[in-house]
């Protein structure tokens, strides 16, 4: 027999998943086992194939160690012949040294074709309530299936996507408006890759000494492997300073952001590197004056877990996405 508190995916019908989840957890209660259920947040992960189901399900499954969730991910395939399965299962993490399991819910939900129609309404039944809603959108942000896309984000407090998956200034522009448009906030695991970036730079500029030197910021040049984290970056830079700084962006065997050049007026430079070596960010100008951050985790577990402790909408990520558009 599947057992899910084992992990195991346990077929159920898509109208009992609420009742068979609550059956596991009073026959757990029965037999006293030292397992205890967990939820912060509820997560929905969007995806379109069983390559992206079966990431999502991992990262989220570890994650779930760190900020205990209920998990929803679909998977979703419009060409297909019709047809809706969804299992339950658990992602367990020992805590101490006495043997206590923390347990969080997972359900997987597969539909297909005109059965796609009814997952928006069944996820919105499955949410805990009196929790924030996360979605993870995975993968390029969808085009079409416009009321589809809408009904399953109206619950969401905040949209997870992924910028370096974009292949338009289009998506950019679309996550823009729901920041701009709707209660949903927008966070991006890009954004959060740069974070040690724009670390080492507001770093620069805390002595009073150098802040007049913000408004002589001739020209910035990035060095990225990464289009999405070197736009976001410059976009933060233009934000923050309120000028269209001219920028120059040059390319990079490294997937990520390897260096960043700020020239002023009078001739000098900050540089701003990354360390390996030493697992930091660090910058100076005309090679003193050093700054450090420490560089932080960049799988998507790490990622994922960054943004969903940070209970607040990142404002500055807004503002940063309007000056996005103008770059990408």
């Amino acid at each position: 027999m599947p057992d899910a508190l084992s992990g195991d995916d346990v077929r159920v019908n898509a109208h009992t998943i609420e009742k068979r989840l609550a059956d596991i957890w009073r026959e757990e209660q029965e037999e006293e086992r030292a397992v205890t259920r967990a939820a912060l947040w509820n997560v929905v992960a969007h995806t379109w194939n069983g390559e992206e189901q079966a990431r999502a399900s991992s990262v989220l499954g570890r994650a779930s160690a760190s900020v205990p969730q209920r998990t929803i991910v679909i998977r979703a395939d419009p060409r297909g012949e019709g047809e809706m399965a969804s299992w339950i299962s658990a992602n367990c993490h020992l805590i101490g040294g006495g043997g206590q399991q923390v347990c969080s819910e997972e359900v997987s939900i597969i539909a297909s074709g005109d059965r796609m129609q009814h997952v928006p309404p069944l996820v919105a039944s499955l949410l805990l309530p009196d929790m924030p809603v996360a979605v993870w959108w995975i993968g390029d942000l969808p085009r079409d299936h416009h009321e589809y896309v809408e009904t399953l984000l109206e619950p969401a407090d905040r949209l997870i996507v992924d910028s370096a998956q974009f292949d338009s200034a289009e998506d950019f522009e679309l996550v823009c408006r729901i920041g701009e448009e709707t209660t949903t906030a927008p966070a991006d695991l890009s954004w959060a890759r740069i974070e040690e970036w724009r670390g080492a730079t507001a770093m620069i500029f805390d002595p009073a000494s150098m802040r007049p030197r913000l408004r002589t910021i001739a020209r910035l040049r990035v060095v990225s492997g990464s289009r999405s984290e070197a736009v976001l970056y410059l976009a933060w830079m233009r934000a923050q300073l309120g000028v269209d700084v001219p920028f120059e962006l040059v390319g990079s065997d490294e997937r990520r952001i390897a260096a960043v050049e700020i020239h002023f007026d009078d001739g000098h430079v900050a540089r701003i590197h990354g360390d390996r070596e030493r697992g930091v960010v660090a910058g100076n100008i005309d090679g003193s004056f050093e700054c450090i951050t420490r560089t932080l985790g960049r799988g998507e577990e790490d990622l994922i877990v960054r943004l969903l402790k940070r209970p607040e909408a990142d404002r500055v990520y807004i503002k940063t996405l309007r000056r996005v558009r103008e770059i990408a």
